[in-house]
């Protein structure tokens, strides 16, 4: 079953808040973190929700140049 947009960003923004110290800007390292902290049926909502927290932990901390 696919998860709705605002599920993502609910699970999201728990996880954020709940591990802020443990998410990156790096897509690579937040995926091993979602899959080791969310419990997620399917990849593609794994993968919807990993770019989600790495897109929210990249415009908090401003642009990469």
């Amino acid at each position: 079953m696919q998860a709705d947009p605002q599920e993502i960003i609910d699970i999201g923004d728990r996880l954020l808040s709940e591990y802020p110290e443990l998410f990156t800007e790096q897509y690579e390292t937040n995926t091993r973190l979602v899959q080791r902290l969310a419990s997620v049926d399917s990849f593609r909502t794994q993968t919807r929700l990993t770019r989600y927290i790495t897109r929210k932990k990249r415009t908090r901390n401003g642009p990469q140049r």
